[in-house]
């Protein structure tokens, strides 16, 4: 019969594999945790972003300076062989990838899907996540003079990232702090937001909007005998700008503003106007363009080029053509003195002919 103290050991050793057994995996999560992209993963991110019960599998980071591309993973493993990213950011500091990128994010429309960042973040957030686009001074510019810089997706699950938006927005900052670094950006660090911008902006009166980026239309000759409320997905530090109007109580747009800045956004405005001004017998081949309800405004904006448009919708009252315009004139003229523009380049007077 073996001695008592033998049995205690083998009971407390086999205590010791079986909690040894069981905390491994939390050792790994915590492991991976922390050295995931370079240790710049914020926890909450692992807390939130990561589906409650799955533990972690891998940690992944690839930086380039000569292809200027910067990608980093935390994955999560729902098995032993199958994987896939839980979280995830990429980056590039080269302009046909940042263009391909982002031309992605508009590829149903000129933006009226992306929702608008915090005042001073440089980006926007869709469906595929949240983008950043930095101005890199280390850099210097390219061939064609513009400015070089860095551009930054950081994705996660699309449900997780809807439910939490505010450890997502934090985490894109992180994330993007780190790849301007790595790849020698030069860019000073974003500050991260306390909380992020609801989904979809709560309409506010025009007085409400004063002293925003949609505040020029409190000033606007809107058509009297409706009250007017306006949705602010707007941000002087971003690549685009919306401003949509709503009749008071009515969650529906009736018309909508739109600014773009960068040579990606021609591809999607150009499509607009296709879309709007032309047909298969007949080519109003006009740039910039305006219709009887949609107009398209241009600028040029720190070395490329900025789009407007203003668009109104089922036939509101007293807005045509010629009111259109004078709509778009304000909101460009405000868009370009806010960006330091030049060379606006507003529609026509007159609606164009169609070409027989």
């Amino acid at each position: 019969m073996l001695p008592r103290w033998v049995k205690v050991g083998v009971v407390a050793a086999v205590v010791l594999a079986a909690v040894g057994y069981w905390a491994k995996p939390y050792a790994n999560d915590w492991w991976l945790a922390r050295q995931a992209c370079g240790g710049a993963m914020p926890d909450e991110a692992v807390g939130k972003l990561i589906p409650g019960g799955k533990h972690l599998a891998s940690d992944y980071e690839y930086v380039s300076k000569e292809l200027g591309t910067y990608s980093c993973a935390l994955s999560d493993s729902d098995s032993g062989t199958y994987r896939r990213r839980g979280i995830s950011a990429v980056g590039y500091t080269n302009r046909d990838s940042q263009d391909l990128m982002i031309k992605r994010a508009f590829h149903d429309g000129t933006g009226r899907n992306a929702g608008a960042l915090p005042e001073g973040l440089p980006g926007f957030d869709d469906e595929a996540g949240v983008r950043l686009l930095l101005t890199c001074p280390s850099l210097g510019k390219d061939a064609e003079g513009r400015p070089r810089r860095l551009l930054v997706r950081t994705s996660a699950e699309r449900g997780v990232m809807k439910d939490q938006r505010d450890a997502s927005l934090r985490t894109a900052v992180a994330l993007t702090n780190e790849a301007s670094k790595k790849l020698g950006c030069g860019a000073e660090p974003l500050k991260a937001p306390a909380h992020a911008l609801p989904e979809e902006p709560k309409p506010v009166s025009l007085s409400a909007a004063a002293g925003t980026t949609c505040g020029w239309l409190a000033g606007a000759k809107l058509p009297k005998g409706t009250n007017w409320t306006v949705s602010i997905a707007a941000n002087d530090a971003a690549p685009l700008s919306r401003c949509e109007l709503h009749r008071y109580g009515d969650d529906e747009v009736v018309m909508f503003f739109n600014a773009s800045y960068g040579d990606w956004s021609e591809v999607p405005f150009k499509d607009a106007a296709d879309e709007r001004a032309s047909s298969s017998a007949d080519g109003w081949v006009t740039q910039p363009l305006l219709t009887a309800e949609w107009g398209r405004a241009k600028a040029r904006c720190d070395a490329e080029a900025a789009n407007f448009e203003a668009g109104s919708r089922n036939e509101v009252p007293g807005i045509k053509g010629p009111q259109l315009r004078a709509l778009l004139t304000a909101f460009a003229q405000d868009q370009v003195k806010r960006h330091g523009c030049t060379d606006l380049a507003l529609p026509g007077r007159e609606l164009p002919v169609p070409k027989r």
